[in-house]
């Protein structure tokens, strides 16, 4: 049994399940921070958020809670990036199979993190951090993996639909499956925030039907809300005037660190 200062908290066999008025103040803080920094990289580099925040808040506490706290500030953040850059919207014609497949892989991916026990959650989380890792280490080496066409992308897009319903985090399959597409970079943001909304819709749909997305973590992310369009405004701002390579190192060090606590809970 795991206890994390909660008042009257619940504790069952799928880890914790807060009741409304239970949350502890520095687990508010814990939550509203890693979003926080999580919409700040993503505001400098396009993607991070769920990236960033998934991981973090998992530490501290279930795999099932981080992943249902992150759909409204991810659903929310993309919706805003998708209305910014809206002129781009007859490019997803082109990636509808991606789409649509990546829809029902959100509903079984949510389906999944209902069913699997939170300790092999975190182990596929750290496989897939640990797959992201990689990528930075080896570059565009890693990108063809992911970068299929034609009916081929629908596969792709039910893999990254699956993942981000079970664990929160597809940015690794997404943004290479657009990049090299020969579009400008704005509608290549565009593109990635359309299929993070796509599966963030379909993970909202299902949290909420299977009553995942309780009334204490409705008002959490909708209170996260608030600090990821400020932080995520702050990120473009800042994106031009600080040294990505710097900030890139430093980020990395961070998922090194979550990895490491990651791999030690399913030890």
């Amino acid at each position: 049994m795991r206890v994390l200062g909660f008042a009257n908290t619940i504790t069952a066999d799928r880890g914790l399940y807060l009741e409304l008025g239970s949350l502890s103040v520095w687990f508010v803080v814990v939550v509203l921070v890693a979003i926080s920094l999580g919409s700040l990289i993503k505001g400098m580099t396009g993607v991070g958020l769920p990236l960033f925040g998934v991981p973090a808040i998992a530490t501290f506490a279930t795999v099932e809670e981080a992943v249902v706290l992150m759909i409204i500030p991810v659903l929310g953040s993309n919706v805003w990036l998708v209305a910014a850059h809206r002129q781009f919207a007859t490019l997803l014609r082109q990636h509808l199979p991606f789409l649509l497949a990546g829809f029902a892989g959100g509903i079984a991916g949510t389906f999944l993190l209902v069913a699997v026990e939170d300790r092999w959650l975190k182990l596929v989380l750290a496989a897939w951090l640990a797959l992201y890792l990689l990528q930075y280490v080896f570059g565009d080496r890693l990108r063809p993996v992911f970068q299929a066409r034609g009916s081929a992308s629908a596969m792709v897009g039910l893999t990254a639909g699956t993942i981000q319903g079970a664990t929160g985090v597809s940015a690794h399959i997404v943004a290479p499956y657009f990049n090299g597409r020969g579009v400008p970079p704005q509608a290549y943001a565009f593109l990635v925030a359309a299929a993070f909304l796509t599966f963030s819709a379909a993970q909202l749909v299902t949290a909420v039907s299977s009553e995942l997305l309780t009334s204490d973590r409705l008002v959490l992310g909708l209170t996260a809300l608030v600090p990821t369009l400020v932080f995520t405004r702050i990120g473009v701002g800042l994106a031009s005037r600080i040294s990505m390579d710097g900030f890139q190192k430093v980020l990395f060090a961070l998922f090194v660190l979550m990895e490491i606590k990651l791999l030690a809970d399913v030890m």
